[in-house]
């Protein structure tokens, strides 16, 4: 006896349905494939390109394309909370936005270089004039103005354990260059603790 084989029709299911989209350059037959968004206004509605063309769509695309400084800027900022208005359960929510200008306007002044008040940057050690015994000890540690006494000792104990001469077996350059940077660090001690 054989085996009955039951005859079953295939029905192709809604996403399994395929159909050739054409591309939307009006010059191209080629198929589209690839979506492209229409406008930054119609975000959820779509081109469909072949790859040549998104490729020159993409090119030309510029989200922001149209508006002037101050509507990107509050573009961005609305982007940050996802373009939904958020504020405290009690209170006003125009309050929130204020701090929130408040707060831009106050960071954006900290990086205005005509602000009279720039004492945050500056260094006295920087305007000062160095001597040649300073200036070879700070070249001798390859080390540049501003700087820290942690930064010379910092340097002082890699140096030393460089040139260290119980390190480099009595070698008689590695001796010299040993005292040369106990004398540097002795003038570069004397001159930084001081200020």
């Amino acid at each position: 006896m054989g085996k009955h084989k039951i005859d079953i029709n295939k029905k192709s299911l809604s996403w399994e349905k395929k159909f050739f989209r054409k591309c939307d350059n009006k010059d191209c037959n080629s198929e589209g494939t690839f979506k492209a968004p229409k406008s930054r206004v119609l975000l959820n509605q779509y081109y469909y390109f072949c790859i040549e063309h998104i490729k020159e769509y993409n090119k030309s695309w510029d989200f922001y394309k149209g508006l002037s400084v101050n509507e990107i800027e509050n573009s961005m900022r609305e982007d940050i909370i996802w373009n939904r208005p958020s504020w405290p359960l009690k209170g006003n929510y125009h309050k929130v936005m204020d701090q929130i200008n408040n707060f831009f306007n106050e960071e954006m002044n900290d990086f205005n270089p005509n602000e009279q008040d720039n004492n945050y940057f500056k260094n006295k050690l920087v305007d000062e004039n160095l001597t040649k015994e300073e200036n070879k000890a700070l070249s001798l540690f390859n080390l540049d103005l501003p700087l820290t006494l942690e930064k010379i000792k910092k340097t002082y104990k890699k140096l030393v354990k460089i040139f260290h001469p119980d390190v480099n077996g009595n070698d008689k350059k590695a001796e010299e260059k040993f005292k040369e940077i106990n004398n540097s660090y002795k003038i570069l001690l004397k001159k930084f603790k001081n200020d």
